[in-house]
């Protein structure tokens, strides 16, 4: 809500700037009546009920209100519709210009204060660990993903964005050759649905935590211990550990631990799931991440520039949703956002999150509908360019058009989350 009243407030600042009236600020809509309004001096400042976002309503502008009454009347020196075409183009863009200075603010802000962390695939010893559905696609243990479409990266977290938006050919490193997959459509939307976890690294692996009354307590496991045999089978990754230990599931097995250097035998049950009851972590793994820092200069070049890479990367997203199957139950509205928001509070998230809707809603307006600030804009262009104005009836029929557009799109997308939440 805050980045819609954002929005809203660089209309009304712009507005106010060329001396254009504007008669209502409000933060939701408020048909019918308002949970709160005031007037200063010639606006009126309100909250409505329908919390659908917010509006600003210019005097003399055919908008979402269509007050045609006030068109019929002459025209006044402060209204939208006496400015000069150039003014009336900036007033419309005054919006999407904050939502994209903001986004370039908070990514230059994040660039600078937490840097940049990624799993460098040159670091990787042990590939990728692959279930059954991988390996139908082609994907062996142990492979490491190192480009896309011929092209090399470093970061498995942008081997694994190309090949879900677009890319036509996975490269691998398999048994110190290179070897390149065909990325099909099922192997496009099984990306798709592992969210961003679908190349997971290999790792070595000891106890972090055991859990309270569970088999791994029982059995006498503590923090520290390295797991190195199942049923004297050797299991130095955890890939290799949880396949095994899923063979015993419901059973005792006996296990090969070292710790502190000495090697000890436990016996423990394994649970239906083929689980014991504790966490793990890995010096291998983090050996792994590069983290990079950036200097003040570099995170303001990097925020400018960051908005546009997080738009052209929605864009394509959208692009994949026609190449995979069921693409519809990957589309998330408001409702779907909210379910897959991470259950621990993270500021990293949150002013991540916000900058990434920020710039989306600055391209969103931006688009030539009638009815949203692009189409505005279109037609203050083509007065620009052509010297002549759109008729008001013009202007009328297309913010119609515009309205029924937007509208449409509202209930696909609030009904389509309701439907994937019923039919999840």
């Amino acid at each position: 809500m805050l980045l819609v009243m954002l929005h809203e407030l660089g209309h009304y600042v712009t507005a106010r700037w060329f001396g254009v009236r504007v008669e209502r600020f409000f933060c939701f809509f408020d048909v019918k009546f308002a949970i709160w309004k005031k007037k200063i001096g010639d606006t009126v400042y309100g909250i409505g009920w329908l919390p659908l976002g917010g509006y600003v309503k210019l005097s003399g502008m055919i908008d979402e209100s269509m007050d045609l009454e006030q068109m019929k009347q002459e025209p006044q020196p402060y209204e939208f519709r006496v400015k000069p075409a150039w003014q009336r183009l900036i007033i419309m863009l005054g919006g999407i210009i904050v939502n994209i200075i903001l986004a370039m603010i908070i990514y230059a802000a994040l660039f600078i204060s937490q840097g940049e962390t990624y799993v460098d695939v040159n670091k990787m010893q042990y590939g990728i660990e692959v279930d059954a559905k991988q390996e139908k696609l082609g994907l062996q243990n142990g492979d490491i993903p190192v480009g896309v479409d011929g092209i090399k990266y470093n970061s498995l977290r942008n081997i694994n964005k190309e090949a879900l938006l677009g890319g036509n050919t996975l490269e691998v490193k398999r048994d110190g050759k290179e070897v390149s997959l065909p990325i099909s459509e099922n192997f496009r939307t099984e990306i798709l649905n592992s969210k961003s976890s679908f190349f997971i690294p290999q790792i070595t692996f000891e106890v972090d935590s055991v859990v309270d009354n569970s088999a791994a307590q029982k059995a006498g496991l503590l923090k520290g211990d390295k797991i190195i045999a199942v049923d004297g089978f050797t299991t130095p990754l955890y890939s290799d550990f949880k396949r095994k230990l899923s063979e015993y599931k419901g059973k005792t097995v006996p296990l090969s631990v070292v710790r502190k250097g000495e090697a000890i035998e436990l016996m423990t049950n394994v649970n239906k799931d083929g689980k014991l009851g504790f966490t793990t972590t890995s010096a291998y793994l983090n050996s792994l991440e590069v983290h990079r820092d950036y200097t003040i200069a570099e995170g303001i070049t990097m925020g400018l520039t960051e908005p546009f890479e997080s738009i052209a990367t929605q864009v394509r997203g959208i692009g994949t949703l026609f190449k995979v199957k069921d693409g519809r139950k990957q589309v998330a509205g408001p409702i779907g956002m909210v379910k897959q928001m991470p259950t621990k509070w993270s500021w990293l998230f949150f002013w991540s999150f916000t900058a990434m809707i920020s710039a989306w809603l600055a391209f969103i307006n931006l688009l030539p509908i009638p009815g949203l600030d692009g189409g505005h804009a279109v037609f203050a262009i083509y007065e620009m360019v052509t010297g002549k104005k759109p008729s008001e009836k013009v202007l009328e029929k297309a913010q119609m058009v515009g309205v029924v557009i937007i509208l449409a799109l509202m209930v696909f997308i609030f009904g389509n989350d309701i439907v994937n939440m019923i039919f999840k």
